[in-house]
């Protein structure tokens, strides 16, 4: 073989690599983006249902304003109850 048909089959092989390696990084990088998109919906979905736990601290505030008035109230009956 003359110099010439070995710098083309070595040619050849480096070319032939080099395609297979970025068909592989590609095929690589369209899983990890679908897998990236599977991840934001899941996370997505977690932010949606968790949403109401943002409102705890309302409620509680809620629910201890309401605790306190009934407390109020027994305390205002019991007295009216002694009155008469």
């Amino acid at each position: 073989m003359s110099g010439w048909a070995i710098g083309f089959a070595v040619g050849a092989a480096v070319v032939v690599v080099v395609v297979v390696l970025l068909l592989l990084m590609i095929v690589g990088a369209r899983r990890v983006a679908a897998k990236a998109e599977e991840i934001l919906s899941a996370l997505e979905e977690a932010r949606l249902n968790t949403l109401g736990l943002w409102d705890v601290a309302t409620t509680n505030a809620t629910a201890e304003r309401i605790v306190a008035a009934a407390a109020g109230a027994r305390e205002a009956l019991a007295g009216e109850a002694r009155h008469e």
